[in-house]
């Protein structure tokens, strides 16, 4: 049988609000068993020590008025019981008595059912996983009660700071930290702690245990329990309430979803065309906390991993950074992305500024997230042009410049023209004549001739840095140079047939991405 202590008892026994009056250093005592006080003479029989001894000071008087509570704890000190339970007044007198017997005095709540307490105590004593068991189920409903009574995360970590005793804190799904109820060296470990998985870890001196909200492949958080010593109950109660948490999580998310999905369609309604009535949607924009009669310039957010518990996350992570620094703008979650109409005032950073900081504070927990920008958009009929540009800006800078950086759509120079004119006929036929049967020949021939006329342009024609970033003789550039010559029928050494190759190879990169877009 699994020895029980006072502390196991005030934790999984005693009823919530059972205090320690005295006698904190014998809160490792063993308790063997429960005793009540008797309704006759003597008040405790047949104590062999280490009982939790239980009774009510006003029936202790009655009983006889010499057994008062500082007399009860001289007398059973020597028993020796493990603990004193008592409902009633507790003078400095008896706490004095319980002190200097380092006894555990614990004081009731008042109206509390002692045999309730007895039956609990027993329970505990005679089989302590069950008990177990039944007090996490027991918190797991008062969780779930105070959830649906509204008191939210702070509620839940409250109560669960309550049963345990120990620090509790709850992150977000990228470990910042969103709520804690704490004290001391635990309350700043959990601070400091930027949870990733579950698991056990140590930090300040502090043990902490940290629990998974939600699905295991995508947490929608963490909670943690920070204290010198956890135990069983402590991990019991960590999954307990991040069982709870999640239904609080899912709660919070399901009332997200309905606003995202109303400011999505509001979005929506504007990008579709037209508005007919301007005025009605500034109005509808004012009622959302939009000021929709400011420049506004659209900002895309994109994840390779594009699935989407994923772009809830970013969706959530992007909102909640705007919130953080003042800026009411419309979000849109797509298929593939995320789209902000971020409003442009005097007071908000520009706007390019202000991606390369959102970019910096999602990076980390997106890795393969790319930003991109358009140009403003000064009133509502723009928002579509706004919008496209930025979706253009991401298709061509995620093939000129990668995911590590903010592409906006006034970076792609000439690639503005060109994005304008790929699906007239116009710019095919330009290719054809230029550029399609070099990229036919490097299809065919699985050459290198594109590779190479690109490096040769990014040098500026220079043949030694040309060679050397491509890492061929001299020689060997000279000869595909010539071989590009033969096989596009344009001449390097012409201006004007220089400059068609060069617009060439950009319309060849604006082509490629048709069949992405």
């Amino acid at each position: 049988m699994r020895s029980v202590t006072v502390r196991d008892i005030l934790r999984l026994a005693l009823p919530i609000g059972t205090t320690i009056i005295a006698g904190s250093a014998g809160l490792s005592h063993q308790v063997t068993w429960v005793a009540m006080l008797r309704t006759t003479l003597p008040a405790f029989a047949e104590l062999r020590g280490g009982e939790l001894a239980l009774l009510s000071v006003e029936a202790a008087l009655a009983l006889d008025s010499r057994l008062t509570l500082a007399n009860l704890v001289r007398r059973l000190s020597t028993a020796p019981v493990a603990a004193i339970a008592v409902t009633g007044a507790v003078e400095a007198e008896d706490a004095g008595a319980a002190e200097e017997a380092r006894l555990p005095l614990l004081k009731l709540p008042n109206g509390c059912d002692l045999r309730e307490v007895e039956r609990e105590v027993a329970r505990l004593v005679s089989d302590y996983e069950a008990q177990l068991e039944r007090r996490g189920a027991q918190l797991y409903n008062s969780l779930t009660q105070r959830s649906l009574a509204g008191d939210g995360v702070p509620g839940l970590l409250e109560t669960l700071a309550e049963r345990t005793g120990q620090s509790v804190a709850c992150y977000g799904a990228n470990g910042e930290l969103r709520a804690q109820r704490g004290r001391g060296s635990a309350r700043i470990a959990l601070q400091a702690l930027r949870p990733t998985k579950s698991g056990d870890s140590s930090l300040l001196n502090q043990q902490i245990w940290v629990e998974s909200i939600g699905p295991p492949h995508y947490p929608t958080g963490y909670l943690a329990l920070a204290g010198v010593n956890l135990d069983e109950w402590d991990r019991l109660a960590a999954r307990q309430g991040a069982s709870a948490l999640g239904l609080e999580f899912a709660k919070e998310q399901a009332v997200q979803a309905a606003e995202e999905r109303l400011r999505g369609d509001f979005v929506a309604n504007i990008l579709a065309g037209p508005p007919g009535d301007p005025a009605a949607l500034i109005r509808r924009g004012q009622e959302l906390g939009y000021n929709l009669t400011l420049p506004h310039v659209a900002l895309l957010f994109r994840l390779d991993d594009d699935n989407s518990v994923a772009l809830n996350r970013v969706s959530s992570s992007i909102q909640g950074e705007l919130n953080r620094r003042g800026i009411a703008a419309p979000l849109s979650q797509r298929e593939t992305s995320v789209l902000c109409l971020l409003p442009l005032t005097d007071s908000t950073p520009r706007p390019r500024e202000l991606a390369d900081a959102l970019r910096d504070r999602l990076a980390s927990d997106y890795p393969g997230i790319t930003l991109s920008l358009g140009n403003p958009a000064p009133m509502l009929a723009e928002w579509s042009r706004t919008v496209e540009e930025a979706e253009q800006a991401l298709l061509l800078g995620r093939q000129l410049f990668g995911i590590e950086r903010v592409v906006a759509f006034s970076d792609l120079g000439v690639y503005r023209l060109l994005v304008r004119l790929r699906e007239t006929p116009e710019l095919w036929t330009f290719y054809r004549e230029t550029l399609s049967a070099l990229a036919a020949y490097d299809q065919k021939q699985d050459g290198e001739l594109i590779k190479t006329l690109e490096a040769y342009f990014n040098h500026l024609g220079n043949l030694r840095a040309t060679s050397e970033a491509l890492h061929v003789h001299r020689n060997t550039l000279l000869y595909r140079l010539e071989r590009i010559k033969q096989i596009s029928g344009l001449d390097l050494n012409n201006s004007d047939e220089h400059f068609a190759l060069w617009l060439a190879l950009r319309a060849h990169r604006v082509l490629r991405t048709m069949d992405e877009a």
